[in-house]
């Protein structure tokens, strides 16, 4: 048996064959996924009010919450009050601090 699992190859993407592609291709590496993408207070508001608008939303719901220093990170979101997100931690966190929210 072996000890040591093979490498993958995974060959990089040169030419993109749709438009739907380039929007949605990213890769860490790439200098485009790292450029800061701050939404506005107001279109950050209106997404998070979608996410709490869904049919599927009742109590909470999984985010990924992306700062603008750079951090990803995925929380439970209970609520909004005022202009800070409610996990179910306990953790409030300021909208101001937010660059986008999926």
């Amino acid at each position: 048996m072996k000890d040591k699992f093979p490498e993958i190859y995974k060959k990089k993407i040169e030419k993109l064959k749709s438009k739907v592609q380039e929007s949605y291709y990213y890769h860490y590496d790439d200098k485009e996924y790292k450029k800061e993408k701050n939404l506005d207070i107001n279109d950050l508001k209106i997404k998070i009010n979608n996410i709490f608008n869904r049919s599927n939303f009742v109590y909470q719901t999984d985010v990924n919450i992306m700062y603008k220093n750079g951090d990803n990170i995925n929380k439970k979101i209970i609520g909004l009050k005022d202009n800070y997100l409610l996990t179910k931690d306990g953790e409030r966190i300021d909208i101001n601090d937010i660059s986008d929210i999926n």
